[in-house]
C-alpha cells in the first residue's frame, strides 16, 4: 500500500472536511436542497424495503443489475447517513452489506459484477466505518479480500481482458479495486497494495482514451458509465491518498464533460450511436468534474434533472448560468469519437440539431455505421439513431455473428448501403472539420474507408439558412453500382417523388432530394422477426440510385412550411469546398 494513506474516515471520495461542508453548500442553493430533500425521501424509503436478493440477468449469467442495485442504494443510504448521523440509515446499511455478504460469490466471470459489489461494499464500510455493527463490518471487510482482491490479483495475473483493454470495462473494473484496497487497507496490507497498483496502472491506459478532447468512442451512454467509475477513481485516490497519481491530468479529461453536453439535442436525447440508449443518463461524476477542473457548464448539465444518486449530492456543486450564458460553441467537432454536432441555438427545445459521426467500426460497442447521423427539428427527433439489441442475442459481442443483427448492421444505420453490403468491420473514417457559421454551420466526415468499392466517398450536415438542414453525399462509384440513402424514423411519412412529408407530434419536417434529378423517395417499414427488438412503428425514408463517377446528393430538410430550395444553396457547391 502506497505510503500516507490517511486514516481519518471517510477517506472514499470526499474528505471529512468536504463532508462537514456539505451541509451548508446544498442549503445555499435551489437545486442543492431539492436533491438534498429527495435523497432524504429516497433513503426514507429504502429503510422499509427488504435487501437486495442475488439474482441474475434473465438469459446471461450477469449479476451486474443486482451489483447496480446494491450500489445506489448504499450511495442514497450512505449519503443520507453522512448528511444526518441517523444511525437508521447505517444500520440499514448493515443490513444491506449482510444480505450481499452472503451471497456465495459476486460472480467474477463477468468482472463488472465483482467491480460494483466491491464499490458498494467499500463505500459502507468506510462511510459508516464506525456505526456498524462489528461482526457486519469485519465480515465485510473479509469479503472484499476474498470476492475482490483475491480474484482481481488473479485477474491480473492471468492478464485477463479488462486488464489490457481502454474502454469502460478498464475504469469500472479498476474503481471497483481500488476503492475495494483501501477499504480492507489494514486487513490485506500487501494484497491491498498490489491490486491498488496494477489497477491504477490499468486505469491510466484507459484514461488516455479521453484524449484528445474528452470525447468518448463507446458512445455517451458508455461514457456516462466509464467516467463515473473513472471519478471514482481520481475521487477515492484524493481522499485517501491525497492525490489522484496524475490519472486526473490525462489529455481531454479536465473537459469530458463537454462530450455529455454536446451529444445531447434539443430534444433531450442522445446522439445513441453503437449499444448506446436514446435516453441521456444523469451523471453524478459530472458534478465532481465541476469542481475539480472549475467547469461550471458541468453542474448546469446534471443540475437540470430533478435528482440523482447519493454521489451527486456528496459532490453537489451550484449550477451557475446555461451553455449560452457561458459562451459554449454551438458547433464541436470530438477528434478519437471522430463525431461532430451542430445547433443553432442552446436551451431551446425547437432548435434544429443535427449529429454525424465517421469514427472507428472497430471500436468498443461500435456498430457499422460510419456516416450515420441524427436530426432534430420543431421539438421532435426525427432521424434516430436504434441503439442496442438485447445483449442477450446469440453471438452479440462475437465479431463473426454480432453484424447479422439488424441494429449492428450498415443496414440498421442512417447511412449509405452500396450494393446492399455491411461497412468493413476494421473500416475506421475520420471528421475532416466542421466550422460555426453565421447561416452555414456545416461538418464534413471522409467515408472512404467504409466504402472500398468507392473511390472516394464524403458526407456533410448543415444548418443553412434560418430553417434548413442538409445532408449531403459526394461518392464515386463504379457504373452500375446500387447505392441506397437512408434514414430511420418513427415519424409518420407521405411520400410523393422527390418530396416528402414526416409528421411527429406538432411539428412537420419537410424533405426534398435536391440532387441527383430524377431521384424519387421510398419509405419501407423497418420491422424485424423475433428474437430481435422488433422496431414496431419505425420506418427508413430511403432514395435508392445507381452508382456513378461524381455521384453527387443532396437531400434538404425544414419544419414548418416547405422549403425554398435557394435556402440551400451554400451548401450545393462539392464538399471538398465546404471547409475552404
Amino acid at each position: 500500500m502506497p505510503h500516507g494513506l490517511r486514516a481519518q474516515r471517510p477517506r472514499l471520495l470526499a474528505t471529512q472536511a468536504e463532508v462537514a461542508a456539505l451541509p451548508a453548500r446544498l442549503a445555499g442553493d435551489a437545486v442543492g436542497r431539492r436533491w438534498r430533500d429527495a435523497l432524504l425521501r429516497e433513503a426514507e424509503r429504502l429503510l422499509r424495503q427488504p435487501p437486495v436478493e442475488r439474482r441474475f440477468e434473465e438469459r446471461r449469467p450477469v449479476l451486474l443489475p443486482t451489483s447496480r442495485e446494491v450500489l445506489k442504494r448504499i450511495e442514497n443510504l450512505g449519503v443520507a447517513w453522512l448528511l444526518t448521523s441517523d444511525r437508521r440509515f447505517a444500520a440499514r446499511i448493515g443490513a444491506e452489506l449482510d444480505a450481499a455478504c452472503a451471497f456465495p460469490s459476486w460472480n467474477p466471470s463477468h468482472f463488472l459484477d465483482v467491480a460494483e459489489m466491491a464499490m458498494a461494499v467499500s463505500l459502507a464500510v468506510d462511510w459508516c466505518h464506525d456505526a456498524l455493527d462489528p461482526a457486519i463490518r469485519a465480515r465485510a471487510i473479509d469479503r472484499l479480500v476474498a470476492y475482490a482482491l483475491e480474484p482481481g490479483l488473479a485477474e491480473f495475473r492471468r492478464s485477463a481482458f479488462w486488464t489490457r483493454a481502454t474502454h469502460n470495462w478498464a475504469l469500472v473494473c479498476a474503481g471497483g479495486l481500488v476503492a475495494a484496497s483501501i477499504a480492507a487497507a489494514e486487513a490485506a496490507p500487501e494484497l491491498a497494495g498490489t491490486v491498488l497498483d496494477a489497477s491504477i496502472a490499468t486505469a491510466r491506459a484507459a484514461f488516455a482514451s479521453y484524449g484528445p478532447d474528452g470525447g468518448w468512442d463507446e458512445g455517451p451512454g458508455y461514457w456516462d458509465y466509464a467516467t463515473q467509475y473513472a471519478v471514482f477513481l481520481c475521487a477515492s485516490l484524493e481522499s485517501a491518498f491525497g492525490g489522484d497519481f496524475g490519472l486526473g491530468a490525462a489529455p481531454g479529461f479536465a473537459r469530458t464533460g463537454l462530450f455529455r453536453l454536446h451529444m445531447e439535442g434539443p430534444t433531450s436525447l442522445s446522439f445513441n450511436f453503437g449499444d448506446n440508449p436514446e435516453t441521456p443518463r444523469a451523471t453524478p461524476a459530472l458534478m465532481w468534474l465541476a469542481r475539480r477542473f472549475g467547469n461550471p457548464i458541468d453542474a448546469w448539465t446534471i443540475g437540470r434533472v430533478a435528482s440523482v444518486t447519493g454521489t451527486g449530492v456528496l459532490w453537489f456543486e451550484p449550477p451557475r448560468g446555461g451553455p449560452a450564458r457561458l459562451g459554449i460553441p454551438r458547433v464541436a467537432r470530438f477528434g478519437r469519437v471522430e463525431a461532430a454536432t451542430l445547433r443553432d441555438a442552446w436551451e431551446e427545445k425547437g432548435a434544429r440539431f443535427v449529429a454525424l459521426k465517421a469514427g472507428d467500426n472497430g471500436a468498443n460497442h461500435s456498430n457499422l455505421d460510419i456516416g450515420s447521423f441524427v436530426l432534430d427539428a420543431g421539438g421532435e427527433r426525427f432521424a434516430i439513431e436504434l441503439g442496442h439489441d438485447d445483449y442477450s442475442l446469440p453471438g452479440y459481442f462475437n465479431a463473426a455473428q454480432r453484424y447479422s443483427w439488424y441494429r449492428n448492421a450498415t443496414r440498421g444505420q442512417n447511412t449509405l448501403l452500396v450494393d446492399g453490403a455491411d461497412q468493413p468491420v476494421r473500416a475506421a473514417a475520420r471528421m475532416l472539420g466542421a466550422i460555426e457559421a453565421p447561416g452555414f454551420s456545416r461538418a464534413v466526415a471522409e467515408l472512404g474507408p467504409a466504402y472500398p468499392r468507392a473511390r472516394s466517398a464524403r458526407r456533410g450536415a448543415a444548418l443553412v439558412g434560418a430553417r434548413g438542414i442538409l445532408l449531403a453525399d459526394d461518392i464515386d462509384l463504379p457504373e452500375g453500382t446500387r447505392l441506397r440513402w437512408q434514414m430511420h424514423t418513427r415519424a409518420t411519412i407521405r411520400v410523393d417523388g422527390a418530396t416528402a412529408t414526416l409528421s411527429r407530434g406538432a411539428t412537420t419536417l419537410h424533405a426534398r432530394i435536391l440532387e441527383p434529378a430524377g431521384a424519387s423517395f421510398v419509405v419501407e417499414a423497418a420491422t424485424r422477426p423475433p428474437p430481435e427488438n422488433r422496431n414496431e412503428g419505425i420506418s427508413r425514408l430511403c432514395v435508392d440510385l445507381e452508382g456513378r463517377p461524381g455521384l453527387r446528393i443532396r437531400i434538404g430538410f425544414a419544419a414548418g412550411n416547405p422549403p425554398d430550395e435557394t435556402m440551400f444553396q451554400p451548401g450545393l457547391r462539392p464538399l471538398g469546398e465546404w471547409l475552404a
